[in-house]
């Protein structure tokens, strides 16, 4: 993780999200789907995938079904 990435990683966990203080992208990628079999669509579900810039291939590779990115549309990059 660089040094701004980082920075911004702190400053989302400090602000009451859940995340643990050393976060790999692979990590990043299991929470995402993690909540999404949860039904947890929150913010910071939406950050983790715009942090780490996670694309909807990675997710369905992960085990993300077709209707839960369709929910995400909004939140990817393309």
């Amino acid at each position: 993780m660089g040094k701004a990435k980082k920075r911004n990683f702190h400053n989302c966990t400090k602000s009451g999200g859940t995340l643990p203080p050393a976060f790999s992208r692979e990590d990043a990628i299991k929470k995402v789907i993690e909540n999404i079999k949860a039904n947890n669509l929150s913010k910071d579900t939406k950050d983790i995938i715009t942090l780490f810039g996670i694309t909807p291939e990675e997710l369905s590779e992960a085990g993300a079904a077709y209707e839960d990115l369709l929910a995400l549309k909004a939140v990817f990059l393309l």
